[in-house]
């Protein structure tokens, strides 16, 4: 067996989070420009980043302060985006940004609270299905099919289900430090 050299590998999903970040506004660009094929390929291409640099960070075990901070924010400023302008551009109602939005700052506050208790609450299957659900939806979006509305609304359901476990999750841990 071969032994793999982990500092070669640290900053591989740092360099990834920015990447996907910077394909933000050339995906709305496009979006804007209504070349929905080019932005739906910029799309899928910055959530291949996020699966590749959360597999890197976990193998390899170089996760980073930065990291835990700028891949979720990556990957919701993706994610709204898209919603926003897939709104904008007839291919949505707007409702679904405005309560993946609510949602969002939702959790927001309430890492906030995880923070000041020093508690981490790490993700867990039924975020991930509601992260590939959404997905989903966004992509049926991209194409104009009208079964993406429905889509949605499950990858909705989930993410505040998980939401609720979270907040379970989190209430838990409180009470075992208290």
């Amino acid at each position: 067996m071969f032994k793999i050299n982990r500092s070669k590998w640290k900053y591989i999903p740092n360099i990834l989070t920015v990447i996907r970040l910077l394909m933000i506004p050339l995906m709305a660009y496009l979006m804007i420009k209504e070349k929905w094929t080019a932005a739906l390929a910029v799309f899928v291409l910055a959530e291949l980043t996020d699966i590749l640099d959360g597999y890197i960070a976990r193998k390899f075990q170089v996760i980073s302060d930065f990291g835990k901070l700028a891949d979720p924010l990556a990957d919701k400023l993706l994610q709204l985006t898209a919603l926003l302008l897939l709104s904008t551009g007839g291919r949505l109602p707007v409702y679904f940004f405005y309560i993946l939005c609510a949602k969002e700052l939702a959790m927001i506050i309430g890492s906030l609270f995880f923070l000041k208790k020093d508690v981490v609450v790490y993700s867990n299957w039924v975020g991930k299905a509601a992260a590939a659900i959404l997905f989903s939806g966004i992509v049926l979006s991209f194409l104009n099919i009208a079964f993406s509305v429905y889509t949605l609304w499950a990858g909705i359901a989930v993410s505040l289900s998980a939401a609720v476990i979270y907040l379970l999750k989190f209430l838990k841990q409180v009470s075992r430090t208290e």
